[in-house]
């Protein structure tokens, strides 16, 4: 009998988390770099930021205890890593989901003048 995993097997939540990490920490980053001004982020903890709190849809330190990448659940951490790919191959707009993020946290558009 074969056995498959499953996303909230201990070893596959840890590996979703890693790689969690390693986009909002390198792979993201790296993609708005390249894109100069087209993304509005382009720091890793910002990129935490919109990701958790899309999940959430919340600003994420109303639901996670920090460090969030400690205390996120299976799920949380299959959703995120999801996200942080549809970000990277921008099948989703990265601007819509920062304003989201702002919006849950009230900030105000930042107007260049």
């Amino acid at each position: 009998m074969t056995t498959h995993r499953t996303s909230c097997e201990p070893h596959n939540h840890s590996q979703n988390v890693n790689e969690l990490l390693h986009y909002a920490k390198t792979v993201l980053p790296s993609i708005a770099k390249g894109k100069k001004q087209a993304w509005p982020i382009h720091h890793d903890h910002c990129f935490m930021r919109v990701i958790l709190d899309n999940i959430c849809k919340c600003a994420w330190y109303d639901l996670i205890p920090s460090p969030a990448y400690k205390h996120l659940t299976p799920e949380q951490a299959g959703a995120a890593l999801s996200l942080a790919k549809q970000i990277a191959s921008e099948s989703v707009s990265i601007h819509t989901l920062n304003e989201r993020s702002k919006h849950w946290r009230k900030k105000q558009l930042r107007l260049d003048l």
